[in-house]
């Protein structure tokens, strides 16, 4: 199975919500920060092509084909690392297709960009080589969390009571 933009995410934020998620448990729609996040996407940039779905695999949220660059659009960049990663995963996947993707500034191709319209923020991304290799490792890692017997221990952080997988997660060994 290949991996979707949401595993990229999940296991950067929680293995064992990413565990959970590859084995059919599927959450989000019982979460209001999950339905504040959709609602935020849905009345930011209005005119655009939204929710571009590509094998099944990747949901794009948005692309600007006149500036080459493929959007994503988040509430809050308390989790950017896992955003950078995903965007970077959706450049990545682009690439296998055929498509032209830079790989340094000022380099011709698609890049990525991820926006935080209720903070007035963007962050720009680029699939650098460097960047390319620490992908192709992550996704072999994301496989073995996927592939596991056994859940991942619980993490017991601070943003674990604003996850939508909180009561689940706390009330199974």
């Amino acid at each position: 199975m290949m991996p979707t933009g949401t595993h990229i995410n999940y296991y950067l934020v929680c293995k064992r919500k990413l565990w959970l998620f590859a084995r059919g448990v599927v959450m989000e729609q019982t979460s209001d920060a999950v339905l504040l996040g959709k609602l935020i996407d849905e009345s930011s940039y209005e005119r655009k092509d939204k929710g571009i779905d590509i094998d099944g695999t990747i949901v794009i949220d948005w692309v600007d084909g006149k500036s080459g660059v493929v959007h994503e659009v988040k509430k809050s960049d308390r989790m950017e690392e896992a955003h950078i990663w995903q965007v970077l995963y959706y450049l990545w996947f682009l690439k296998q297709k055929g498509v032209a993707v830079a790989e340094g500034d000022g380099q011709a191709g698609f890049r990525g960009e991820i926006d935080y319209p209720k903070l007035k923020q963007k962050t720009t991304v680029v699939l650098t080589p460097e960047k390319e290799s620490q992908l192709l490792e992550l996704l072999g890692n994301i496989r073995t969390v996927m592939e596991r017997r056994d859940a991942p221990e619980r993490l017991k952080k601070r943003f674990c009571r604003t996850c939508s997988y909180h009561d689940l997660c706390w009330s199974t060994g």
